[in-house]
């Protein structure tokens, strides 16, 4: 009887430790998933055969209860914060486009519009998109405004003759 609890404490075990297993450190369903529920089955079809329904209910209960229990107290402990990333995102938004640029202004790209770069429009430096491809150093000219960019085209030179 006493090697009978041990055998059904050492499956729930098992299982409740793959389950932790899969669900905080292994992407996905992997082969943690199965074999934990495979040890919960396992544990259960022995207590229930060898040891009669009592047993196998109040197995199934405490299994139940152990394993809310332990997944409660890995999250609550500290071993998550150890091993997650902390970083601090120090990047912005694009910010709304300056209303000192209208329609028809004229610049120079600052680095290649493919399709989108950063344009100089007078003294500021804001975001720009292009219908075509516009290489770096090439003057442009503002067709459209939108709230966070603005879309620019290539200026046209007239070549005089």
């Amino acid at each position: 009887m006493l090697i009978d609890i041990v055998i059904i404490l050492v499956l729930v075990a098992l299982a409740i430790l793959l389950l932790i297993l899969e669900m905080f450190f292994l992407p996905g369903l992997s082969v943690a998933g199965f074999m934990s529920v495979l040890f919960y089955g396992v544990a259960l079809y022995y207590s229930f055969v060898h040891m009669g329904v009592t047993a196998g209910v109040i197995t199934l209960v405490v299994a139940v209860v152990a394993t809310v229990f332990f997944i409660w107290y890995f999250m609550r402990s500290r071993t998550l914060d150890k091993m997650s990333l902390h970083t601090n995102i120090d990047a912005t938004a694009p910010t709304e486009v300056a209303s000192t640029i209208k329609v028809g202004d004229e610049g120079v790209a600052l680095s290649r519009l493919n399709p989108m770069g950063r344009v100089l429009i007078g003294d500021a430096s804001v975001e720009a998109r292009a219908y075509d491809f516009i290489e770096e150093n090439t003057a442009v000219k503002v067709v459209k405004i939108e709230r966070t960019t603005i879309v620019v085209e290539p200026v046209k030179e007239i070549n005089k003759q």
